[in-house]
């Protein structure tokens, strides 16, 4: 098997905290991998071991069959860090220009790269705007380019969709699975269910430092998500009320914020029955639906808590 990346009972310490706590993972080359938990879940530590950046307090980690830190194999790998990446005294031509050099790319090559990303995303008006100009999504997309116009081997993203608007997300979805196709391998973390389940990877659900599960989206929908889940909308000062009535008639039943989601086996039966009990109560409810589940109902049946929170 060709695995391009592998970690086994890898852990990080931070003062004694646990950031990483025996994480084993092993991603094949060509293969989307999404690393999909909430902050602090420890997303980012794993991606600075794997890139190089971070030394791991135990286990074993190959990139390529070797250390991530070789630098005979950084021309392969592209890392994309949460945090930025540009120089703000530079535009942002110049400190794409000054990342390409790094990795030796000639400059026709960079120029017809760089071109057919800025068309891509349609920023070509950001090409001679200084970095310290711009906004944080046109920041992130910048950095994108930057990250991409090597046309590396590993590409390594870090929730590089924060701060970009719908349409954004969804290009730079759609540019994944192209990488993908043509036999780039990704790793991606991010927070956001739907980013997930579109990317149709393997997925690594990661809470407290651990990856607790990992599969196909469909597998962990099958094997951890109920059949249905109706969700119950309420205003905040009815929410803990309307969360300790449905708990008497059912097991799982989880609050996000303003929401109510229940998981259900027969939603048709048990809607009109947690209506009819939360009224009974006085509890003012302003929504009902039911949803198909979703990554975030596997989250919460294994952690018992939201994603979002």
């Amino acid at each position: 098997m060709d695995y391009i990346v592998l970690l086994d009972k890898v852990s990080k310490y931070y003062n004694g905290f646990k950031a990483l706590d025996d994480v084993s993972l092993s991603i094949k080359r060509g293969e989307i991998y999404v690393v999909l938990g909430p902050n602090g879940a420890g997303k980012t530590t794993l991606f600075n071991i794997i890139a190089g950046v971070l030394k791991p307090s135990s286990g074993f980690v190959k990139v390529f069959g070797v250390d991530p830190s070789d630098p005979k194999i950084h021309h392969k790998i592209s890392y994309l860090p949460s945090t930025s990446i540009l120089y703000p005294w530079l535009t942002s031509m110049e400190n794409i220009e000054y990342y390409a050099s790094i990795y030796g790319l000639e400059k026709d090559v960079l120029k017809e790269r760089s071109s057919e990303l800025f068309d891509y995303f349609g920023i070509n008006d950001l090409k001679f705007k200084l970095a310290s100009k711009l906004s944080t999504g046109q920041s992130k997309l910048i950095s994108i380019i930057i990250t991409l116009i090597v046309k590396p081997e590993l590409i390594i993203l870090d929730e590089p969709t924060t701060g970009l608007d719908p349409n954004m997300r969804r290009k730079i979805l759609d540019l994944i699975r192209k990488l993908s196709i043509e036999n780039a391998t990704v790793m991606f973390a991010t927070h956001i269910v739907n980013e997930a389940e579109e990317l149709m990877g393997r997925v690594a659900i990661m809470d407290r430092g651990k990856i607790i599960v990992e599969g196909g989206v469909e597998e962990l929908k099958k094997s951890y998500a109920p059949p249905s889940v109706i969700t119950i909308k309420t205003f905040e000062e009815y929410i803990d009320k309307a969360s300790t009535i449905l708990k008497h008639y059912c097991n799982d039943v989880f609050t996000i914020n303003d929401e109510l989601r229940i998981h259900s086996n027969d939603p048709d039966m048990d809607m009109p029955k947690y209506i009819l009990k939360l009224s009974e109560s006085g509890v003012k409810i302003s929504s009902v639906k039911i949803d198909n589940p979703t990554l975030e109902d596997v989250f919460l049946k294994l952690t018992g808590r939201g994603l979002r929170e």
